[in-house]
């Protein structure tokens, strides 16, 4: 694991998101054609040098999250374009709550995150304050206790079609725990490629519309949250490769039991990736992502420390410009991997 207490910015190093001029054609839709063998050999090559070259980059230092200056932009933008995912370290420290969202905010809008999630526990600016909760309506849910989370990408329960889900996130620690309290992180477009190349059928059950059901809750106020059905693996609105995903045994239906092995051969190659990344978060420092996989590990807050994180999430996605200019061009074909 990897603890993020200082940065280097001369060890942050230059990631290209295509390594060769093939890929930029081929990028598209067609890539996550099950059919399309040729573009899929290419993009796969290039993605597992980009994930290779990622590793152990530091933190990119943000000196002023509310006007980030252009290079810190590249930074955190080639980083996403390798992973997903970029790790940032603000050197500014917010005076108080209310500063911490507004520099969220602007932060994220640096990256044109602008389609906020209405989440039941966010607060008047969209931020949600992870944390344990002793009462109130987020008592008793997972994340606003002590203990481990399995993997998993952000509202996977909240599913409502490819152009409104959960595309991007920020997860900002504010307080780190004692003891614990550590996050894998992992690209889910690798999770597709080792599913891909170690079992294209389970993958292709995978993809199903309704592979995975979040069965109706209630809770204790008696609200109700409907049931709610999905692929594990899809394409949202721009082309991009999406995933809706949980490891958690309960409260999880599967398709048919052919659909529910393919989850678990998935979740046993998620388990032994050897390029999934372990962090613990210091104050500070976040992390700022295209909806990746993460798990958490349980922790143990004192009296002098409460973990605290705060994240937002959004409906669209972290695109750099390439991205942009190469998803544009590609075909409006079904939102669905064939």
């Amino acid at each position: 694991m990897q603890n993020f207490h200082s940065t280097d910015k001369n060890n942050i190093k230059s990631i290209c998101y295509y390594v060769d001029a093939g890929v930029a054609n081929g990028w598209g839709p067609a890539v996550f054609s099950l059919d399309d063998t040729d573009s899929w050999r290419r993009w796969r090559r290039a993605k597992l040098g980009r994930l290779e070259a990622a590793i152990g980059v530091s933190p990119t230092p943000i000196a002023d999250s509310r006007s980030i200056s252009e290079d810190e932009r590249r930074s955190l933008l080639a980083q996403i374009a390798a992973t997903n995912m970029a790790l940032y370290e603000w050197r500014l420290a917010p005076p108080d709550e209310d500063a911490l969202d507004e520099m969220l905010l602007a932060f994220t809008r640096s990256f044109g995150l602008r389609a906020l999630e209405d989440h039941r526990s966010a607060n008047r600016n969209g931020v949600v304050r992870i944390e344990v909760a002793q009462g109130g309506g987020r008592a008793g849910y997972i994340p606003y206790t002590n203990r481990r989370i399995a993997w998993h990408t952000d509202g996977y329960y909240n599913y409502h079609g490819p152009s409104h889900c959960v595309r991007a996130m920020i997860l900002h620690c504010a307080e780190a725990a004692e003891q614990g309290g550590e996050n894998r992180l992992l690209d889910h477009e690798l999770a597709y490629l080792r599913l891909r190349d170690a079992d294209p059928g389970g993958l292709r059950l995978l993809t199903h519309p309704e592979a995975m059901t979040i069965p109706e809750a209630v809770d204790d106020s008696g609200r109700v949250r409907a049931a709610n059905a999905g692929p594990v693996f899809f394409l949202d609105d721009s082309g991009a490769l999406a995933m809706r995903y949980t490891a958690r045994k309960k409260y999880v239906e599967w398709r048919d039991e052919a659909t529910r092995a393919a989850a678990e051969h998935l979740l046993a190659l998620i388990d032994a990736e050897p390029l999934a990344r372990a962090v613990k978060l210091t104050p500070g420092q976040g992390v700022l992502c295209n909806n990746v996989l993460h798990d958490r590990a349980a922790f143990q807050d004192d009296g002098q420390c409460r973990r605290l994180l705060c994240r937002v999430r959004f409906h669209n996605r972290i695109d750099s410009p390439q991205e942009e200019k190469w998803r544009g061009s590609a075909n409006s074909s079904s939102p669905t991997p064939k």
